[in-house]
């Protein structure tokens, strides 16, 4: 029991000294959602989903969740949605190999937040589920911000890349990479319209 407890307080940590690091608060209805996430991530449990995602690209899980009855649709968006932020901030290096990049999967990801905050709209006893995801669809790049501080700091970036970093910037913005580039002694002509 201990240990979950010092994961806990490690995430807590993490989080709180990413938002101090970028400059900004997480909304806490965004906080508690993403530490909920990186707890469970940390269990091991059944995280990856593996009965819901199989083999299948996370897009056409989201477009087969459409044909589903209501609770598997909510599911399967939610699964979408917490693996492309997961896979967006926390382990970037993931998406190296793949056809699409960065970009793809914060859409996804808003994406599938915002279909399910629009499925808990309609319903009244479900409120707190529609601001809930219609924060997360609202602060989807800052989640991405604090998770690749994380992921910096554990050491799960490949700050080697500059090709990749600088891609990676220009798409998302996240600070991270700029700093990457910055350390290369490689500054972007537009990034100063940015800061």
């Amino acid at each position: 029991m201990e240990i979950v407890e010092r994961f806990e307080g490690f995430f807590v940590d993490e989080i709180e000294s990413a938002e101090e690091k970028l400059k900004f608060k997480l909304n806490a209805h965004s906080k508690l959602y993403l530490l909920h996430l990186l707890k469970h991530l940390s269990h091991g449990g059944d995280f990856f989903y593996t009965e819901i995602v199989k083999d299948k690209p996370l897009g056409v899980v989201l477009l087969e969740a459409f044909h589903k009855n209501i609770f598997e649709r909510i599911r399967d968006l939610k699964v979408v949605g917490d693996l492309s932020l997961i896979f967006s901030g926390l382990y970037p290096e993931f998406l190296t190999r793949r056809l699409v990049d960065i970009d793809y999967f914060i859409s996804l990801g808003r994406k599938s937040y915002h279909l399910l905050s629009d499925t808990y709209s309609s319903y009244k006893t479900k409120q707190e589920l529609f601001v809930l995801y219609s924060q997360l669809v609202e602060d989807f790049i800052k989640l991405i911000e604090v998770l690749t501080e994380i992921s910096h700091e554990l050491s799960f970036l490949d700050e080697t890349d500059i090709p990749k970093a600088f891609s990676r910037w220009q798409k998302t913005r996240v600070r991270r990479y700029l700093e990457i580039l910055s350390e290369k002694k490689v500054i972007p002509i537009d990034s100063r319209e940015d800061e």
